[in-house]
């Protein structure tokens, strides 16, 4: 016999085996006690929770002839004709490849037709979000009147995307993430069952991965096993899977809180030489600095994702070191990267850039808070002081030793040198101050131009190009590439062009290319507006004046007792 998928293999066969999904479990099961099965199921929720699996369960137990305790017996006639497939009258069709409204149609033509020997004749659709809006239209009025024979189930990872007529004539259930003790504890039975010998440690570093889906893990385990090594450890499955190791984690980790810009550019160069996959690395750094930052609050390492022991036994000496601004700095910076370095061409040049980013991060950001600012300054300002009162106290320690020798002369020295100090510090201080402060302005000023940048936005922009794809006009969507839209005076959109683009400009300005643009413009907002094409240059808003010093940071070096001139 063909081998066949370890997923394939252990898929459940009745409801007792499903693992976690309690709450779907005791209502279907009612449902075949008291046979009152009704006519649309919708079954919501992540890949490989098991919706399907519970589909053709719930298909047979429905029509078994000797249910056990609302579970299928699986050896009775009808059951054992659903499983081998010799009973036509459970259809599973999947609506990625049969979307059209002639599918539907087919299906239309089929129901009124009774079963041949199931006494339920039931349409399994699985990823019925793929159907087409017509043929959405076409299945409304059989989903909510069919035949007394007809059940039909609905299977979807996408729910939002089904028309609200669809999601009131089915009953809905939502299947949950299954947790990772879940899925380790179903890895171990499998492996148990298959005689391969499995670390524990590699149970649970699977089913992390998993991320809530049972047949991940099972995939992984598979891929595993196939390499014919035994045991199965977490090295073996970082091999398998192509992620970083945990030591490469920890140590970037380390280089970006200590700003050491050489080596987290070294960690990245080791981590494609090694050929990982750059997505799962920074998944574990951004996940490796939310533990540090659990840590940080709850000041336990039972609620951390990470599963090295290295890591969990060097958090707590990170979260001492490292302040919570730039815990949620870095992982706002990288989660940001995550979403765009799945379909870069370049992604070490990504990582390479945010990392820098991190490691030069002062007060810089224009989407920053005045309140992050205040607090990344305050942070700045007490390393300047540590390290100016280390550096004076370390120069009186040398004058008071050369004091035993000669005490006069010395006392003077000493004076002199200790205020020379005084005032090199104070100017240090006032120095740092005042560039910081100056960057702060600059970053108010620009913060204030990106938020009236931001007002004058065309919101609807995405939606409009959208609508001229679907209308077939790629030529006019191929020149609006890398151009933005805002508002402008008298109710006039302006759709601004690159000043290089003088080509793209002379196209949208034609006569039937703004039309159309118009009139999409004018379906999307529901009201008649202007629209003219300009360049980058025209209308472009004067540079304002750098904003007044914020009151609050004035205070703050007042009460700090430091001096400081303001240059303007």
């Amino acid at each position: 016999m063909a081998y066949q998928a370890l997923y394939r293999q252990y898929r459940p066969q009745v409801f007792d085996d499903v693992v976690e999904q309690k709450h779907v479990v005791k209502t279907l099961k009612n449902t075949v006690i008291s046979k009152k099965a009704a006519h649309a199921y919708l079954f919501c929720g992540t890949r490989g929770t098991g919706k399907t699996t519970m589909a053709k369960i719930f298909a047979r137990a429905i029509n078994c002839l000797n249910p056990v305790d609302g579970n299928p017996c699986n050896r009775c006639e009808v059951c054992e004709g659903i499983i081998n497939g010799t009973i036509l009258d459970v259809i599973e069709i999947d609506a990625a490849s049969n979307n059209s409204v002639d599918n539907v149609r087919s299906i239309i033509d089929e129901v009124v037709y009774t079963p041949t020997k199931a006494s339920k004749k039931v349409y399994i659709i699985d990823e019925v979000h793929m159907l087409s809006t017509g043929a959405f239209n076409a299945l409304l009025k059989t989903l909510e009147e069919p035949p007394e024979h007809v059940v039909f189930i609905l299977a979807t990872t996408e729910p939002h995307k089904l028309p609200a007529t669809v999601l009131s004539r089915c009953q809905r259930f939502d299947f949950r993430r299954i947790t990772v003790g879940g899925i380790a504890e179903r890895l171990n039975r499998i492996a148990g069952e298959t005689g391969v010998k499995v670390t524990g440690e590699a149970l649970q570093f699977i089913a992390s991965l998993s991320e809530g889906a049972l047949r991940d893990g099972i995939s992984i385990l598979d891929q595993c096993i196939s390499t014919g090594k035994e045991p199965i450890d977490v090295s073996l499955v970082r091999e398998v899977v192509g992620i970083a190791s945990g030591k490469l984690v920890l140590d970037t980790v380390v280089a970006l809180n200590e700003r050491n810009i050489k080596e987290s550019i070294l960690n990245i160069d080791r981590l494609f030489s090694q050929g990982k996959d750059p997505g799962h690395f920074l998944q574990k750094v951004i996940q490796l600095y939310r533990d540090i930052l659990v840590f940080k609050s709850l000041g336990s390492t039972e609620n951390l994702l990470s599963m090295t022991d290295d890591a969990r036994e060097a958090i707590p000496a990170l979260s001492k070191s490292v302040p919570d601004e730039m815990i949620l700095a870095a992982i706002r910076e990288l989660s940001d990267l995550e979403a765009g370095i799945k379909w870069s061409t370049s992604p070490r040049i990504l990582l390479e850039t945010a990392f820098i980013r991190i490691c030069t991060r002062e007060i810089s950001r224009c989407d920053d808070d005045l309140d992050v600012k205040i607090k990344l300054l305050e942070s700045r300002i007490r390393e300047l002081e540590e390290k100016l009162s280390q550096s004076g106290e370390t120069t009186f320690r040398h004058e008071k030793d050369k004091t035993e020798n000669n005490s006069e002369y010395n006392k003077d020295s000493i004076e002199n040198s200790s205020k020379n100090n005084e005032e090199a510090m104070a100017e240090s201080r006032n120095n740092d101050l005042v560039r910081t402060l100056r960057k702060s302005g600059d970053d108010g000023a620009r913060e204030s131009r990106d938020k009236r940048a931001e007002s004058e936005k065309f919101s609807e922009w995405n939606s409009v190009l959208n609508e001229l794809k679907n209308k077939g006009r790629m030529a006019i969507v191929a020149n609006l590439t890398e151009t933005k839209a805002r508002w402008a005076e008298n109710e006039t959109i302006e759709i601004v062009v690159p000043e290089e683009d003088s080509y793209k400009k002379r196209m949208l300005s034609k006569g039937e290319n703004l039309e159309i643009i118009t009139e999409v413009i004018e379906d999307i907002t529901g009201k008649p507006l202007k629209v003219k094409v300009v360049t980058e240059s025209a209308g472009k808003p004067e540079s304002e004046e750098n904003e007044d010093i914020p009151e609050r940071i004035i205070k703050f070096a007042k009460q700090k007792g430091i001096k400081f001139d303001v240059i303007e």
